[in-house]
């Protein structure tokens, strides 16, 4: 889940962005976010939603979404980024009901290889907390199904030193692509996928930063076609005068909302592109040529703004866009500190700051504080 720093009622609306340099491109249509992605099932196979690790108001709708009995009826399965593989047992017996001691539940989300520190946000264990609760409320054979992807490299009952972690290039997109094939494409069913937004790239200037090797995006795409409908969430820009223009014209809009398609229509504007960011960029290879460099901002920017996907998710404004907080675990308990300070010891960067990635700028994790500061 490690983001890199290159790096939307049911009645439809149709509302403009507001950008002069986009007005005459066709209007998206604009529906209640959890209707646009019943919406997009109906055609597709799997509907992606690109996670900005983090996000409250994202995690939220996760939430939002199984809770609509729409779902289970018509979906009924999640591949989530946020778990474990190796821990999948445990999750299913407490996703069935059944009694699960929280020091084994909290292995689902701590046990992950890919993200330092490990993903124990309140909105991420909230969404398995509520798929149990709506499963509780089902006859057994309706059930939903939450997929963990992340590939069980670590036997963490046994590693201890860094030496005991031998990570494969690409697994973390090539086992929830193989997971999928076999438990959701090759039996017939759909599902809902939740991974990180640029495990949906599909642009080869962005690919090139990565050692070329393909995407969870493409693997499915060569596996099923034409199968996959991809949501990524409108997070705001660096500069303010970027986020009113962006946002100038959908006061009128749902919160949340989908707007779909992206590509095309008012919000694909390729001079807000040159002119914002999502992010700071770099850095990139010393002999990377600038031509190549500009590309990849380009692609990475068309990604995280939602024009090389299929959908925007519109949480509402970026001032109002706030990040999950942290599960007190880590600072009420002590045993569980050490062992996630074991844990990034053994698939961190060499020499992490054993407090940093876990007090937030006002020095308390437990709180919701603005996505920008």
């Amino acid at each position: 889940m490690k983001r890199l720093s290159l790096f939307v009622a049911c009645s439809v609306l149709v509302i403009s962005t507001g950008n002069a340099g986009s007005r005459t491109k066709p209007l998206p249509t604009v529906n209640p976010a959890v209707d646009g992605i019943m919406q997009a099932f109906q055609t597709h196979t799997l509907v992606a939603i690109g996670d900005d690790h983090g996000l409250a108001q994202e995690q939220d709708f996760y939430a939002a979404l199984v809770r609509d009995p729409r779902f289970a009826r018509q979906v009924g399965n999640v591949v989530v980024e946020f778990g474990d593989a190796v821990d999948q047992p445990i999750l299913d017996r407490y996703l069935d009901g059944q009694r699960v001691p929280y020091t084994e539940l909290r292995k689902v989300w701590t046990d992950t290889i890919g993200s330092v520190p490990p993903p124990f946000l309140l909105g991420y264990a909230n969404f398995f907390a509520q798929v149990r609760a709506t499963n509780l409320t089902l006859p057994p054979g309706e059930r939903m199904h939450v997929w963990l992807g992340d590939p069980p490299l670590v036997d963490w009952s046994k590693a201890r030193t860094r030496a005991d972690f031998a990570p494969v290039p690409g697994l973390r997109d090539l086992f929830p692509a193989e997971l999928i094939e076999k438990e959701i494409l090759a039996k017939g069913k759909k599902s809902l996928v939740i991974y990180g937004t640029f495990h949906w790239n599909t642009d080869p200037a962005v690919q090139a930063l990565t050692g070329g090797q393909s995407s969870l995006a493409q693997l499915l795409e060569a596996k099923a076609p034409g199968s996959l409908f991809v949501v990524t969430a409108y997070i705001g820009y660096m500069e303010k005068g970027c986020d009113r223009a962006f946002e100038k014209g959908k006061e009128g809009w749902p919160v949340p909302s989908l707007a779909t398609p992206v590509r095309g229509t008012s919000l694909d504007d390729p001079v807000s592109r040159q002119s914002c960011s999502t992010h700071a960029h770099g850095p990139f290879p010393p002999s990377m040529p600038d031509t190549q460099k500009a590309a990849a901002v380009e692609g990475y920017e068309r990604m995280m703004t939602g024009v090389a996907g299929d959908a925007l998710l519109y949480l509402g404004p970026s001032a109002s866009l706030v990040s999950s907080p942290s599960l007190p675990d880590f600072y009420l308990d002590p045993d569980y500190r050490a062992d996630v300070m074991q844990h990034m010891a053994i698939i961190g960067p060499p020499n992490i700051d054993a407090s940093l990635p876990f007090v937030s700028p006002k020095g308390n994790a437990a709180t919701p504080e603005p996505r920008h500061h």
